[in-house]
């Protein structure tokens, strides 16, 4: 692939880098949001050396390139000018539906954490197989700091999501990420664990633990959101440079830690009680809708909207059994069906595209199998759907939670290696599942 006229030819496709309001990019896929969307040829855009697929979904614009997405992204930033990096707002959004812009905001903002959630996370898978295999003491301070490099991205995670999240709600990404720093600051934990009532200026304070949290700072950066537009409005030009920042923190961050805060806080437990106790009562049936209906949720934009509770049950339990095990038994399928048909065709391009597009489905990248060949063969769909409904049913009957937030598959099984010895195995199972019951 020529990553250079690729992103030419994308740039040209989507009516010029002036029409481009967002830009990021996942494992495999461009997501764009867009001035105008009228001026966005997506036909011209599927027809283009090294585009899979057009998806629009979830309030973005998605191109699937697959694994040399990276590359294509680099050429097209280059492209945009300086201030696309953090919109400022102008241009008025075109309105989405409620489940559209849900689906939007977590994508947006998770998208740029991922690499350091996944580096986190398999960090800390190997730190379990050092531990299991004896080469290396938790008593040791080189298991200490190994730890602490593996805990960083999860105990500043409302950091890192303040940066997506400013591009999303298009506000200042610094500022942003300044009062996360503020819900993270050493003083609010010293004054929660000295227990005494806090106020600001008579109003009381509802101390939180903010360490590792989702929706607090997502909604705080969507109150920033308008914060700044008012900022911007009332300061004068003069003065505007010290001012419209000092106004921003000053009637943010209180508004913070009063009200938006505890109130996301109150919103992320009731979510994640609702979580355990589908999973206390029918622990099956997540991973069975997962293993099941993973390939609709790809295709339809919402794959995201379990990646939340997934983060915040990995912040604070250290493990998570919403996503990481469904996941592992569909990918596996996908993997599965898509070398089923590189087996059985007669088609040599077909082949090639299964043979690669399946193995890469098998380490946990599904979109070139999904959109290159699963979708064209209505039965090699069902039969993926089947093995991954199979195998996640397995999955969480056996108790199956994964440890580190990567893209469950064979490259990431140390993912799922932890406190519990027979985890590994259950995960082993679930593979093995999935291929047996899709293969046929």
């Amino acid at each position: 692939m020529n990553y250079n006229e690729t992103a030419d030819r994308i740039l040209h496709c989507v009516g010029g880098a002036e029409n481009i309001r967002t830009l990021t990019h996942c494992a495999t896929r461009l997501r764009m949001e867009f001035s105008d969307r009228a001026k966005v040829n997506a036909a011209e855009i599927g027809n283009i050396a090294g585009v899979i697929s057009v998806v629009e979904k979830g309030g973005q614009f998605q191109i699937v390139i697959g694994n040399e997405v990276q590359q294509v992204f680099r050429r097209l930033k280059k492209a945009l000018p300086a201030s696309k990096d953090h919109p400022a707002g102008d241009k008025k959004a075109p309105r989405q539906g409620v489940v559209a812009s849900v689906i939007s905001v977590i994508s947006t903002t998770f998208t740029p954490v991922i690499p350091a959630i996944t580096g986190a996370g398999m960090i800390k898978a190997l730190l379990a197989i050092l531990k299991l295999t004896g080469v290396i003491s938790e008593t040791s301070s080189t298991w200490q700091l190994l730890n602490i490099i593996a805990d960083a991205a999860f105990f500043f995670l409302p950091v890192l999501l303040a940066y997506g999240a400013s591009i999303k709600f298009e506000c200042n990404p610094i500022l942003a990420m300044t009062i996360a720093g503020v819900l993270l600051h050493p003083g609010i934990g010293q004054m929660l664990a000295a227990g005494k009532a806090v106020d600001f200026v008579g109003i009381n304070v509802l101390l939180s633990d903010y360490a590792g949290s989702v929706l607090p700072i997502i909604l705080t950066v969507w109150l920033m959101s308008w914060v700044e537009r008012f900022a911007e409005k009332v300061t004068p030009s003069i003065i505007k440079f010290f001012i419209k920042p000092m106004l921003i923190l000053l009637i943010t961050a209180p508004l913070a830690l009063v009200v938006v805060g505890p109130a996301g806080i109150l919103l992320n437990d009731l979510v994640a009680a609702g979580a355990a106790s589908i999973d206390r009562h029918a622990s099956w049936l997540i991973p069975l809708l997962m293993g099941t209906l993973q390939p609709f949720l790809i295709i339809t934009g919402t794959a995201w909207a379990m990646t939340p509770i997934a983060t915040g049950q990995l912040s604070k339990n250290g493990y998570e059994m919403i996503n990481g095990p469904g996941m592992l038994a569909s990918n596996v399928a996908m993997g599965a069906a898509t070398l089923c048909v590189a087996l059985k065709t007669r088609n040599s391009n077909l082949r090639q595209l299964a043979s690669s597009s399946g193995f890469t489905a098998l380490l946990g990248i599904t979109e070139p199998a999904l959109y290159g060949v699963m979708l064209k063969f209505r039965r090699v769909l069902i039969a993926a759907m089947i093995g991954g409904g199979c195998a996640g049913m397995y999955a969480g009957l056996s108790g199956l939670v994964r440890y580190a937030f990567v893209s469950p598959g064979l490259a990431a099984l140390p993912a799922f290696i932890g406190e519990n010895p027979l985890n590994i195995v259950h995960a082993l199972v679930t593979c093995a599942i999935a291929m047996v019951v899709t293969l046929p």
